[in-house]
C-alpha cells in the first residue's frame, strides 16, 4: 500500500465539506462536495460540477481515488442514496425511478443554475443518473457513467414476471446480498476478508482503504458494521427501474458510457443496444470488470478528463 498516496486521499476527502437534506419521507440524506463551505445556488463558478452517484452497497466517498485527480479542475458533488454512506435507511426502499428523482431534487436545491453539470456515476448511480436526465431533459450537460446498471428488455420482462410470480427473492444477486456478512471486529479483520474477495478482486489498496473508511462504519463496541443494510442491497437487486428503454431512446444530452471488457455480459448487451438506438449515446471498452474504476482509479479519472476535455468542459 502506498501510505502517502491514501494519507493524500484521505486528507482530501477529509476537507470536503457535507450537505443535508430532508427527503419527501423525512430521510436524511447527505453527501460531501467541494464547493464554498457556505454556498448557494446563487453562487458564481467558472468550474464545472461532476456530480457523482454510486453503485449499490459503497458510499460515494469509497470512490475517493478516483475522485481527487478530478477536483483539481472540478467541483465535485457527490450524493448518498438512502442506506448508504452518510445518508440515513428508508423503512423501504422506494424504487430506482423515486430515488433517481429525490436525487434530482436535492441536485436542484443545491447547485447552481448557471453552472456547468455534468453527471458521473457508477453502477446503480449510473442507471440513477440517466433516468434524472430523463426526468430533467436540460438539467445536465454531459453524462459519463461507468459500467451503469442497464437490463437489457427482454430482461426486464423476465424480471417483470418473476416479480409478479414471487420469484426475485430466487435471483443469485439478491440472495447473496441477504446473506451477506455485515460485521467484523476491526478494520484490519474487514480488510483480510474484502481483499481479492469477489467484487473487490483487482481493487487499489488504496480503492478498498476508502471502502473501509465510508462504506463500513465503527459501532460503540468498535466492531466494523456494513453502512448498506443486507435487505436495503437485496432489495435494489430484487427491483428494476421502471420506463428504463423510453428514458435511454429519449435521453437528449451527449452521454458516454464506459464499460469494462469484463463486465456482466446482460450489461454488455444493454451498453451495445443503447448506442444503437440513441446517437447520443457513445460506448467505449476499458480494461476491467464491472469495478473497473476501482482496479484502475487514475487510468479512469485521466479518461474521465479527457472526454470532458473534448466536450469542452
Amino acid at each position: 500500500m502506498k501510505t502517502e498516496r491514501l494519507a493524500q486521499i484521505r486528507s482530501w476527502s477529509g476537507g470536503l465539506h457535507q450537505w443535508e437534506s430532508e427527503s419527501d419521507t423525512g430521510t436524511l440524506l447527505r453527501g460531501k462536495h467541494s464547493l464554498s463551505e457556505h454556498f448557494s445556488k446563487d453562487r458564481q463558478s467558472s468550474k464545472a460540477v461532476l456530480h457523482f452517484l454510486h453503485g449499490n452497497g459503497f458510499a460515494s466517498m469509497s470512490y475517493a481515488e478516483m475522485l481527487m485527480p478530478l477536483a483539481n479542475e472540478y467541483d465535485i458533488f457527490t450524493q448518498d442514496a438512502a442506506g448508504h454512506g452518510l445518508s440515513d435507511v428508508d423503512k423501504t426502499f422506494i424504487g430506482w425511478n423515486k430515488t433517481a428523482s429525490r436525487c434530482l431534487h436535492a441536485a436542484q436545491q443545491f447547485l447552481p443554475d448557471d453552472q456547468v453539470r455534468v453527471g458521473l456515476a457508477h453502477s446503480f448511480g449510473g442507471c440513477l443518473t440517466a433516468l434524472m436526465a430523463a426526468q430533467a431533459p436540460k438539467y445536465f450537460d454531459r453524462l459519463i457513467i461507468l459500467d451503469p446498471a442497464l437490463f437489457p428488455p427482454r430482461m426486464l420482462w423476465l424480471l417483470r414476471g418473476m416479480r409478479i410470480s414471487g420469484l426475485m427473492t430466487q435471483v443469485p444477486m439478491v440472495k447473496q446480498a441477504r446473506r451477506r456478512k455485515t460485521s467484523w471486529l476491526n478494520k484490519e479483520e474487514a480488510r483480510r476478508y474484502f481483499t481479492g474477495r469477489g467484487t473487490f478482486k483487482g481493487w487499489t489498496d488504496e480503492s478498498l482503504e476508502c471502502y473501509l473508511d465510508h462504506s463500513l462504519r465503527a459501532d460503540h463496541t468498535g466492531m466494523n458494521q456494513l453502512i448498506c443494510p443486507p435487505w436495503m442491497e437485496s432489495a435494489i437487486f430484487a427491483s428494476y427501474p421502471k420506463r428504463l428503454w423510453k428514458s435511454l431512446t429519449e435521453l437528449q444530452v451527449p452521454t458516454t458510457i464506459v464499460a469494462g471488457k469484463d463486465t456482466l455480459p446482460f450489461f454488455r448487451q444493454s451498453y451495445t443496444h443503447a448506442a444503437r438506438v440513441n446517437q447520443n449515446i457513445d460506448l467505449i471498452d476499458v480494461e476491467g470488470g464491472h469495478c473497473f474504476m476501482m482496479e484502475r482509479p487514475q487510468e479512469t479519472a485521466d479518461l474521465v478528463l479527457s472526454l470532458l476535455k473534448q466536450s469542452d468542459i
